[in-house]
């Protein structure tokens, strides 16, 4: 047979004959040996920087070169490596090394020289395809290679189809936040992402993919005071702001850079020309746009609402950066800034004395567990059907610090049976106590500054650190006598995920968005279908949230973050008199563009007063900028794009960002555009360690997911989570170290980005949790290593000079039963992963093509070998039409969640005719064609493949040769029809050419052995040539044996009721089925080694 234009590659023929699937997805692979070693890896001097993809394109091991060619390779990548250095580049993948098409390695170090000025080889093609650190960085200093939608569309014109649709498909990444390296949930998120642009791109989409990170405002600043303090001892106030933003504008830099690199690495084919970041100024004025625009429109205004503060970072933190901590009893905890711990979990009973008109002094007993609060108390609260205190209703008690009268009132949220049923009121420190102020329009009192240190309501504790003042109080009301006792209670306490505080309600004027409104058009929007949200289950969320909405807190008082658009203007009148203006006014707050804007609009406001303005120093939530997301990352409020890509296709996240980010999104959008921002939300599981938890930075648990593409040994993973940006606990490091130690003993092994692509992919399902295992990324690396395999020898079983018919499903295919049931598998694998990710279930595309390169297409590679070693089979060109456009239509149907390894093959396919299409993610996505529809094609095939294989194997167990006479019986009219039809097939796949069929009503012949293939089909093997040496009936007594514990392992597999409970009647049968077949085997061993002793005695 003549060989393929790659002489390099293997002719290792018995890689193509792979036995049947028995047991795991990836059992032929593993019997035939495809995973004893990966395809050829030369160690160059970039190799530790080529990663992320296969390096099969270099296609001559370096061990075959000659000396002049190693130096002469060795030369050019240092020539490369060199220029690329000085250049910024990193990442580097292996398309900078050319291969001939022979295989071969000759580039000259000039050549590679020139190679580096004009562009690497194919970059048109991988800056789309790869989005890498070598072709991205090439793209920056050359436009016309940069992956752009310009460029995708100019290269669609020569792709081998036709029917392009004018519909476009526009997705977004979740901005990524900046707080620290990405890990495996987000790389998760961009893997689906990703195989959904890949996979509408090749259907003939319009496609735009954009990409972005987050400035992550409170975190990263948290992050970076922290580094500051370990590193130089001080914090951001003790440097000042423009050397502490310096810093955090280093932190941005850095992390921006991994993140993208990361990104690249997992081949996201994103639009690199338009990555956007959050604080950018393309999206600092869509957010000032939008803010502008809401307060005009009386959506935004600044008000004194309960906030929850964090002492430690002195700003109003959100409910998705606090955490929960049970409190059972008395329980000590470090709070940061406190020397000594601080006991929470006991509630204290105290008295107020009432106040009454004949002076007779009377008591009324209350219970609080923050003692250092009673110094805000304006009121008691007790339930209006309480008999205990209904008739002090209307009477008031003296406060003990104060002398401020306390109204008594009655409120039905009171619990009667907590503490006394009696509570103290303290509107300016709790939602509910504020709720409870304003119906019974109780004072407001706050204690405490933004430090944490009590203000001058506190008078002669002013100063004091608000837990020291509660050790103060409690011995204070002793001394007085107020103090009647102390007992257990639970307690939850608030923490601040970013700095380990105790986090404080405080009544603070802010910045707030009415959602009340909003709340309704987004809720409206999913009801009536303009947005569809999968899974099903996560719409009962988003309904419920929207339905109860509280107004949002969106000024943040740190430094990093896009500074709020509005002006306080004081009268310079005011400044002459000494008089202090009053900041809750809405009139002096100017909210503007620009400070000349501001300037105009305060002339109008006050005419022929001269003022002065003040820019508000707090800065925007970060999820303001994320929630105008959709709109800025396509030019609003300009226009240009933004007319014709938004509203988007669709946005994925996890389930964690409901609440902040897409509930957000899609009421800001809906109030400035009119329309959605996208038509389906994706919700994608969480990834989660072995332990259930949430992979976080915070929690030092988080697996990089370059660990997974270029390997990472123990010793470095514990030193990743040492060094990590947030500095978990001791305790969290300790867990994390024995996580690492149980998960990965022997470190992470290589695996490359499209085995942890497809792994992660396949993990999901309808659960909304992903325990990572690093087995299924292993598992998923020996399938992309059989992948790889299977088509380079699909490519040396072509005759040398072949090349396709125009169409991919010419005249000439479908002759044998093994084509068409190939190609009726393809075609049903086409309609099923199309169906699936139409559907969004991601894990049945993967099973559906893992079932295709795991099974069926090795089984057809093993019917081909018939028509390889007959040159002159009439069918065989049409094998070679079918072979071929199974190959092509495979992978095509898998690019979507491995491109680096389906596009590397996929180039070294022989093209069709006049078609130029420059990579795979151009070419169509395969399709369900109807005149490939061999409903029993694969019935038939299967029947034959199983009658061959039982065949082989009733013959190498007996102990006979090839030339054995075989008999076949079937007591189905239909299926001895299949087979008779078929006997050169199955002659061909047996390699057996005497076989003949019995009638029913025919005898077997006499001595013959027998095994049952089914309930229906019988198969005698003639005892005409039995061998009789006793080397034989020693061998056949070893087989007897492992046949005999093959039966006994079979039986028990029955007797188990649990394996009886899981399984259903017509499993139940296979195995019983099995287990006579198993027991057949034995008695004709035992039959064999009879008789032979027999004939020698």
């Amino acid at each position: 047979m003549a060989t393929n234009q790659d002489p390099s590659l293997s002719s290792r023929r018995d890689l193509y004959q792979p036995s049947e699937v028995e047991g795991k997805w990836y059992g032929i692979w593993e019997k035939e040996g495809y995973f004893k070693s990966r395809w050829p890896r030369p160690q160059h001097p970039l190799s530790s920087r080529l990663s992320g993809e296969s390096w099969s394109n270099l296609s001559t091991s370096e061990a075959a070169l000659s000396n002049a060619q190693k130096q002469s390779v060795d030369s050019s990548l240092e020539t490369i490596e060199r220029s690329t250095a000085s250049r910024g580049r990193q990442n580097l993948r292996p398309l900078i090394i050319p291969a001939s098409i022979n295989g071969t390695l000759s580039t000259t170090t000039s050549e590679a020289s020139q190679l580096d000025e004009r562009g690497l080889e194919f970059s048109e093609i991988s800056a789309m395809v790869f989005g890498d650190g070598s072709v991205q960085n090439q793209s920056d200093t050359n436009p016309s290679t940069s992956p752009s939608l310009a460029n995708v569309e100019e290269a669609s014109k020569s792709a081998s189809f036709d029917d392009r649709s004018k519909k476009c498909f526009t997705m977004f990444t979740l901005p990524l936040s900046i707080t620290g390296d990405l890990h495996c949930g987000h790389a998760l998120a961009i893997s689906l992402e990703d195989a959904l642009v890949r996979y509408h791109r090749m259907q003939g989409f319009k496609t735009l993919f954009l990409p972005g990170s987050d400035h992550a405002g409170v975190s990263v600043q948290c992050i970076v005071e922290k580094k500051l303090f370990r590193e130089k001892g001080k914090d951001r106030h003790q440097i000042g702001r423009p050397r502490f933003t310096k810093h955090l504008n280093e932190w941005k830099d850095e992390y921006c850079g991994r993140i993208s690199s990361t990104v690249r690495r997992l081949g996201a084919s994103v639009d690199w020309t338009r990555e956007a970041f959050t604080m950018d100024e393309t999206r600092k004025k869509a957010a000032t746009e939008a803010f502008v625009q809401l307060y005009e429109q009386g959506v935004i205004y600044r008000g004194s609402h309960i906030v929850h503060w964090c002492p430690t970072l002195r700003t109003a933190v959100s409910e998705h950066e606090i955490g929960t901590l049970e409190i059972n009893g008395p329980t000590r905890i470090k709070i940061p800034g406190y020397a000594e711990e601080i006991e929470f979990g006991v509630l204290y009973h105290y008295k107020y004395v009432i106040v009454k008109d004949d002076n007779t002094p009377r008591w009324i007993e209350l219970a609080t567990t923050r003692p250092e609060l009673l110094l805000a108390d304006s009121g008691i609260a007790v339930h209006p059907g309480d008999e205990r205190y209904v008739r002090l209703i209307g009477m008031s008690a003296r406060h003990p610090y104060s002398g401020r009268l306390l109204p008594i009132v009655g409120d039905f949220t009171v619990n009667p049976k907590f503490g006394t049923g009696a509570i103290s009121v303290a509107p300016g420190h709790s939602e509910r106590a504020c709720e409870i102020g304003r119906r019974s329009k109780l004072q407001s009192v706050v204690v405490f500054r933004e430090d944490g240190t009590v203000n001058e309501a506190g008078d002669l504790w002013k100063g004091q650190q608000r837990f020291e003042l509660r050790q103060t109080i409690i011995e204070n009301l002793e001394d007085r006598g107020l103090l009647l006792k102390r007992e257990p209670c639970k307690e939850t306490l608030q923490i601040c995920n970013r700095s380990g505080d105790v986090v404080e309600l405080m009544s603070k004027s802010q910045w707030w968005v009415r959602m009340d409104d909003l709340a309704g058009e987004a809720a409206e929007a999913v009801r009536e279908g303009r947005i569809k949200i999968r899974p099903e289950s996560v719409e009962k969320e988003y309904l419920n949230w929207l339905d109860e909405p509280k107004d949002w807190c969106i000024s943040r008082n740190v430094w990093w973050g896009q500074q709020i658009p509005a002006w306080f203007l004081s009268l310079k009148e005011e400044e002459r008199n000494a008089l202090k203006p009053d900041e809750s006014d809405p009139k002096r707050w100017i909210v503007a563009r620009s400070e000349e804007e501001a300037r105009k609009k305060g002339e109008l406001a006050f005419p022929d007063m001269p003022f002065r303005l003040t820019r508000d120093e707090a800065v925007l939530d970060a999820c303001f900028g994320a929630a105008t997301w959709p709109l800025s990352t396509l030019g609003w409020p300009e226009g240009g794009e933004f007319r014709e890509f938004y509203p988007t296709t669709m946005f994925d996240t996890g389930p964690d960002t409901l609440p902040s980010w897409v509930t957000r999104m899609v009421a800001l959008s809906l109030k400035l555009t009119g329309e959605a921002p996208f038509g389906e939300v994706l919700f994608h599981p969480l990834v989660k360690d072995q332990e259930g938890r949430k992979m976080s930075k915070s929690l030092g648990n988080v697996i990089d997911p370059v660990d997974f593409i270029t390997g990472c040994t123990l010793e470095a993973l514990n030193q990743k989570q040492l060094k990590g940006s947030l500095a978990p606990s001791s305790e969290e490091l300790d867990k994390t170290k024995q996580f690492q130690a149980t998960c990965f003993p022997d470190g992470i092994p290589e695996c490359g980005a499209d085995a942890l692509r497809f792994a992660l992919v396949d993990s999901t399902s309808e659960s909304q949790t992903i325990l990572l295992d690093a087995r299924s990324v292993i598992k998923c690396r020996e399938f992309c290593d059989g992948l790889y395999e299977t088509v380079q020898g699909a490519l040396r079983m072509l005759p040398g000079d072949y090349k396709p018919m125009k169409s991919a499903y010419g005249q000439r295919m479908a002759q044998g039963i093994g084509d068409r049931y190939i190609l009726h598998r393809l075609n049903t694998a086409s309609r099923d992963v199309e169906g699936a990710m139409e559907e969004k279930r991601f894990w049945e595309a993967t099973r559906g093509i893992k079932n295709l390169w795991c099974h069926h297409i090795p089984t057809y590679l093993k019917c081909y070998h018939s028509y390889e070693e007959d040159d002159t089979d009439p069918d065989r060109l049409s094998a070679a039409e079918t072979l071929y456009a199974v190959i092509d239509g495979a992978l095509r149907l898998t690019h979507p969640f491995m491109p680096f390894i389906t596009e590397e093959l996929w180039q070294k396919l022989p093209k069709y005719p006049h078609d130029d299409t420059p990579s795979i993610m151009l070419a169509e996505f395969p399709k369900r064609s109807p005149e490939f529809e061999y409903p029993y094609a694969e019935e038939e095939f299967t029947l034959i493949m199983n009658c061959a294989k039982e065949i082989q194997l009733l013959c190498q167990e007996n102990g006979y040769p090839g030339m054995s006479k075989v008999y076949i019986k079937s007591r189905c009219f239909m299926s001895q029809q299949t087979l008779e039809k078929h006997t050169a097939e199955l002659q061909q796949q047996s390699g057996v050419t005497n076989i003949k069929f019995l009638r029913s009503g025919d005898e077997a012949p006499s001595g013959s052995i027998a095994s049952p293939l089914s309930e229906d089909i019988s198969i005698y093997l003639s005892d005409g040539n039995r061998p009789d040496s006793r080397d034989d009936i020693s061998e056949l007594q070893l087989k007897l044996k492992t046949a005999q514990r093959t039966v006994l392992r079979q039986e028990n597999k029955l007797r188990e009721s649990a394996l009886r409970d899981l399984i259903d009647e017509r499993d139940r049968k296979v195995e019983e089925s099995r287990l006579e077949v198993y027991k057949a085997r034995v008695k004709n061993y035992e039959k064999v080694i009879s008789d032979l002793s027999n004939s020698q005695a």
